[in-house]
């Protein structure tokens, strides 16, 4: 793939995924704060190469996220992810279950945090609707 094409999936990967972040906000933007060259290298590679992959869904890999971030506390990555899963045809309802299934591996704290987590990612999106 030529570095051109490279971009331009990496591009259209990141825009599937998390929108079109405000300018100098994300991961992307802190990375290119500190160097933009690495930071263009990090993209390139999570997003254009791994995240791009079709060997499972996008919805597979962003509840593996939001599995994997539930468990280690990183609120603000699973914020991201969250909302990448609901961009990509995941229900609050699949990401929820994701996040109370890990309480088997990170105790009630991560799963509280983060139902909490996917509480306000539903709420800026004004999908945030309580069980009955």
């Amino acid at each position: 793939m030529s570095d051109d094409a490279h971009d331009e999936l990496t591009r259209q990967t990141a825009r599937r995924l998390f929108g079109r972040p405000k300018r100098g906000e994300g991961a992307y933007a802190q990375w290119r704060a500190f160097n933009p060259e690495l930071a263009r290298e990090f993209s390139r590679f999570f997003v254009g190469r791994l995240y791009s992959r079709e060997v499972i869904s996008q919805k597979q890999r962003e509840l593996c996220a939001v599995a994997a971030l539930a468990v280690l506390n990183y609120q603000e990555e699973l914020a991201i992810h969250a909302g990448a899963a609901l961009n990509c045809g995941a229900t609050a309802e699949e990401v929820s279950e994701v996040i109370f299934q890990m309480a088997t591996y990170g105790g009630a704290p991560c799963t509280v945090e983060g139902l909490r987590t996917l509480k306000k990612v539903l709420e800026e999106r004004g999908g945030w609707k309580p069980a009955d």
